[in-house]
């Protein structure tokens, strides 16, 4: 490509430029209700989204053992989680630790500042959690918070029934067509066995 070509090429290139500039300034604003605030917009994204940075702590407490060692880490570390990770946590769960400590260990670690996801109502749970592991002291407040809390776990113990309930319901219906699967099978083997044996007379 000879100078001049490339002069003229990079006139057009500049031409063009300056065109889609001016296009772009005489567009109409957005109306002011389509301008959401960052944490409304990243509120609206799926749990596991890499862009996701603030979350509720209620979005985790429903959720138990791999599921929630799985949310945990694709939320405040936005990966799946490691072998080992994974192993520490479900030890940690199936140890009766709690999840409140959990999120606040993952989320005050070096990997977990990092990223900044922010859940609400976690810092001042995890904060108290954090006093009842005082030497002396924090067996009596731990205590103290357990009968504050008596009737939110009882809920908790009757939503897990039922959810338990449910599980089991819904097993009882797969042994149950798995039966009817086989009584119908066994029901044509025999009208066919039926079938043959008028033949036969």
């Amino acid at each position: 490509m000879s100078p001049t070509d490339a002069s003229r090429r990079s006139d057009e290139l500049q031409q063009l430029h300056a065109r889609i500039r001016s296009e772009a300034l005489a567009l109409p604003a957005p109306p002011a209700s389509d301008v959401l605030p960052r944490a409304a917009v990243t509120a609206e994204l799926p749990a596991d989204h890499p862009q996701r940075l603030n979350y509720a702590l209620d979005d985790f407490l429903h959720v138990h053992n791999e599921e929630f060692v799985e949310l945990a880490y694709r939320c405040l570390l936005k990966r799946a989680p490691d072998a080992q990770g994974h192993l520490e946590l479900l030890q940690r769960l199936a140890a009766g630790d709690s999840k409140i400590a959990i999120l606040g260990d993952m989320r005050e670690s070096v990997e977990g500042r990092g990223f900044g996801v922010e859940i609400r109502g976690l810092a001042a749970r995890y904060r108290f959690w954090r006093l009842t592991r005082l030497p002396l002291v924090g067996s009596l407040i731990e205590r103290a918070a357990l009968l504050w809390n008596l009737p939110e776990i009882a809920r908790e113990q009757r939503r897990l029934g039922q959810a338990l309930a449910r599980e089991s319901h819904s097993g009882e219906l797969v042994e149950l067509a798995a039966e009817l699967a086989r009584l119908r099978r066994e029901m044509q083997r025999l009208r066919r066995d039926t079938e043959r044996s008028g033949k036969g007379d």
